[in-house]
Order: structure tokens, then C-alpha cells, then sequence
């Protein structure tokens, strides 16, 4: 990880460590959330495949049901970025992409008073990114910028997923040998824009996190 990168994510993990540890009367209910998993995106004959991680709080009104939320936090994405090009042997070139930023969401969550709750949200991140240092030597066409965006919709699931399986695990159907295997499902899944490295991309991404 590049130091630049490490210095975001440890001040978005500073900030949210004391709203996490919100005192219970402060008329509020903040969450944290972290997510890993793999990116998929192309378009603009451009294809990009890696990591992405996410790390954050939101906070929403006291209280059971449906509640609106308003997250902050970082995203960090680690990709190859196949581009067209007609130099190439097989028409393609590969080249290194990393990408992060500060995150904002706006969501809702079906908070049930457990430390994370189920939850839909859009997401929109400004990218700081950095391609390969062999484009300094030899460019490609299109292909540059040290600035971008990420827009997504999507959903986490990883609190009812997880109840279920500690249920079945605990004993309400133990007949089941491979209830453990609910852990080893995503747990959020996005649907998403990308701009970065001079192509616009729309992809999904299927993580592992709450």
C-alpha cells in the first residue's frame, strides 16, 4: 500500500473510533462498517479486476424499523486495468491501478438494536489513484489522470445472514453439517460507476464485511 493510502484509512479509522464508542444518550446510533471482496468493471475499452475494501460509520435516529443513515468513511482498491491497444500482441496491455479516497453514503437500515443491521445505501467516493510506472516510459493513449470518482448502490445483508447461521449452529436445526457454509457467502454486493485512469467503467463488486 502506498503511504498516501495508509494515511487515509488511518484517519478515517481515528475519526470513527470515538463515534463508534458514542455514548448511549447522545439521541443517536452509530454503526462502523468494513467490507473486502473483488471488483469487476469495464467500458470505454477499458476492463479493470482487483480488491476492494471499504472502512466507515454511519449514523441514523435511535430507535427499531426502518431508519435513514449517513455514513462517512474510505474506500481502497487495488486493480489491473486492461486497456485496448493496437501495439500490443493480443491487442490488450495490463497495468496497475491503485485507487482511494474519502466515501460518503446515504442509506436505510433495519436496525433491530444489534451492533450492525441490515442495510440498502448509495455510495459516492473521490478517487486519489496512481497507475503503473511504466506508462512514464512508454504512454498509452487515454490512459492517464491522478484524480477520479466511484458511485454505487447496493446492500448488506451480513447481519440476518450471520443470526442464521449462528441459529443453526446453536442448535434450532444442528441436523444441518454444513450450516457453517452460510460464513463463507458475500455479505454486500454493489452495482457501481467508475472513473479513473482515463475510461469510464460500470462494474459490480461482491464483498465480505458488515
Amino acid at each position: 500500500m502506498r503511504p498516501r493510502a495508509a494515511y487515509v484509512i488511518a484517519i478515517v479509522v481515528a475519526a470513527a473510533t470515538p463515534l463508534a464508542h458514542a455514548a448511549p444518550d447522545d439521541g443517536s446510533a452509530i454503526q462502523p462498517h468494513a467490507s473486502a471482496g473483488g471488483e469487476v468493471a469495464g467500458g470505454g475499452g477499458a476492463l479493470s479486476a482487483g480488491f476492494r475494501g471499504h472502512a466507515g460509520v454511519d449514523w441514523a435516529p435511535r430507535g427499531d424499523g426502518v431508519r435513514p443513515t449517513l455514513g462517512i468513511g474510505a474506500t481502497l482498491g487495488f486493480s489491473e486495468l486492461s486497456i485496448d491497444d493496437p501495439r500490443a500482441l493480443d491487442g490488450t496491455v495490463a497495468v496497475g491501478l491503485l485507487d482511494y479516497g474519502p466515501e460518503v453514503q446515504l442509506g436505510l437500515r433495519w436496525a433491530d438494536g444489534g451492533l450492525v443491521d441490515a442495510r440498502v445505501f448509495v455510495s459516492a467516493a473521490y478517487l486519489i489513484t496512481d497507475l503503473d510506472d511504466r506508462l512514464m516510459l512508454d504512454p498509452i493513449a487515454g490512459v492517464g489522470g491522478t484524480r477520479g470518482w466511484r458511485a454505487t448502490i447496493g446492500g448488506n445483508w451480513g447481519d440476518p445472514m450471520w443470526r442464521s447461521g449462528r441459529e443453526r449452529d446453536g442448535g434450532i436445526e444442528n441436523d444441518d453439517d454444513a450450516a457453517w457454509l452460510v460464513y463463507l457467502l458475500p455479505s454486500q454486493a454493489e452495482l457501481g460507476w467508475v472513473r479513473s485512469g482515463g475510461s469510464d467503467r460500470v462494474g459490480v463488486t461482491l464483498a465480505w464485511g458488515f
